[in-house]
């Protein structure tokens, strides 16, 4: 953040977003933010395969397809009470013929198909119905019943199974709540199946139930102790939940297990940062780039813990790096333009500001940032303009006010700062700092009573906030004021 000290009732600091939840994209896939990184596996045992099965994408007509077979096979278990002992009338048994020439049609062969469990499961339904349904199947598919084998294992394993596959595949269609579904009959039918008690934690911490996504992953890794990767997700989920001090303990374990495993370090780098733990965060994160992990995500990391530190000319070169990875980069500009401002550099971040809004125009932080910029360096009117930029594009920014604020408390608008620290206050009730100046646009405007509640108000602010540079200065605006009014 880019702070002045003024004396008085003179301006006061311009304020800056600082932001560094950035998802580590390159690191760790589909997430928007950097413990969401968990997805879901696909079982190795899939009744009588011994490979991983094959991931295909269907249409959103197969999807709820999926569905009405899941609620479908639910329905039957609820009617019946075990699949062991189901007696299917003529109208179920045609439904599952139907659904068995569905999944011939999409599985074929293919004993690596990630539905093979699912026709597995209704063939073995159909079969208790008429014993002389494999001729039937014959006829539809001769190499296919040739090929078939139906391991032995109780009806309730071989469903298991198959409502795994159907969850998996509903994960994957983002039907999250149905995905659910199946992973809890897939888990009640078989206790101690731990894939599914880990996909069914992803599922839990993508709908943001923490605490039920760790507990499943409590009880997989009871069933996996030796699994460096359940640790790592675990403490990913604890992270997301604000359990810093937990995840690192996952993370500690995870490394125990497998010391070059570098995403950890980056996690765990990360956790410490957001305890305010920055040097042994940068000696994650220098152990993760010492393994190999040259990414321009981490380097951003880097970059942001050492400016946190107050190494801006080192903050720079970090984001040289992460910009050299990756030209596009626009949160590294944005932010290497602080650590220049913060160096006195104010036409070289403007420079930076100015490509971060290049490569992306709506990109109000950086409109912002480059208007402080242009403050500092007393270009007035471009810093107005881009201060009402970022307004216009984020009409919630209290920030933007709020320096917009101070501009114009520059150029003397008095009356039309008042406004601005108004809305700045009205987004943002607990502005120590808007309060502050607003009281002392008032005592220019000898609207003493109004700046007396505003000092008071934000001394209350500031002590609760635990600002004590601020409390210090409005405490002694207050004894002015006083000192000044009858």
């Amino acid at each position: 953040m880019l702070m002045e000290t003024h004396s008085a009732f003179s301006t006061p600091s311009l304020q800056t977003n600082l932001g560094s939840d950035f998802a580590i994209s390159d690191v760790i896939t589909d997430s928007t933010q950097l413990f969401s990184n968990s997805e879901p596996i696909q079982t190795q045992k899939h009744i009588h395969l011994s490979v991983p099965a094959e991931f295909t994408t269907y249409s959103e007509s197969a999807y709820q397809w999926l569905v009405e077979v899941l609620d479908g096979l639910i329905d039957f278990d609820n009617r019946h009470g075990n699949f062991g002992v189901i007696n299917l009338t003529e109208d179920e048994y045609e439904w599952l013929d139907g659904v068995l020439e569905e999944l011939i049609y999409s599985v074929g062969e293919n004993e690596n198909h990630i539905l093979a469990p699912l026709m597995e499961f209704v063939t073995r339904l159909i079969s208790s119905y008429e014993d002389t349904y494999v001729p039937r199947l014959t006829e539809q598919s001769s190499n296919l019943a040739e090929n078939i084998t139906i391991e032995t294992g109780t009806e309730d394993e071989i469903a298991a199974y198959a409502f795994f596959s159907i969850g998996f595949l509903l994960y994957q269609a983002k039907r999250i709540e149905k995905a659910l579904s199946a992973y809890n009959k897939a888990i009640a039918l078989k206790h101690n199946f731990w894939e599914v008690l880990y996909n069914r934690g992803v599922s839990f911490q993508k709908l943001g139930k923490h605490k039920e996504a760790i507990i499943d992953l409590d009880k997989t890794i009871e069933l996996n102790p030796d699994s460096a990767e359940l640790y790592f997700t675990r403490g990913c989920m604890k992270g997301s939940a604000g359990l810093h001090e937990t995840a690192i303990a996952d993370f500690d374990t995870a490394i125990g297990l497998d010391p070059n495993f570098i995403k950890a370090y980056v996690v765990r780098g990360y956790a410490k940062k957001q305890l305010g733990r920055n040097e042994p965060a940068l000696v994650d994160f220098d152990k993760a780039i010492e393994l190999g992990m040259k990414s321009s995500s981490l380097f951003y990391f880097r970059a942001i813990t050492k400016n946190e530190l107050g190494q801006h000319d080192l903050a720079v070169l970090e984001y040289d790096k992460a910009i050299e990875l990756k030209p596009d980069f626009t949160e590294a500009y944005n932010l290497r333009g602080l650590s220049k401002d913060e160096m006195g550099q104010h036409e070289e971040a403007v420079a930076d500001y100015s490509e971060a809004i290049r490569q992306n125009t709506d990109y109000a932080e950086a409109y912002n940032n480059r208007g402080i910029s242009h403050s500092m360096l007393n270009h007035h009117s471009q810093a107005l303009a881009d201060y009402t930029q970022a307004i216009r594009i984020n009409p919630s920014y209290s920030i933007a006010y709020y320096n917009r604020a101070i501009e114009k408390m520059r150029q003397g608008d008095l009356d039309s700062a008042i406004l601005d620290y108004t809305e700045a206050i009205r987004l943002k009730s607990d502005y120590a700092e808007a309060f502050t100046y607003r009281g002392a646009v008032k005592v220019n405007l000898k609207n003493y009573n109004g700046a007396n509640s505003d000092f008071q108000t934000a001394l209350k602010l500031a002590e609760q906030q635990e600002k004590a540079e601020l409390k210090t200065f409005i405490e002694e605006k207050l004894q002015e004021l006083n000192n000044a009014t009858p």
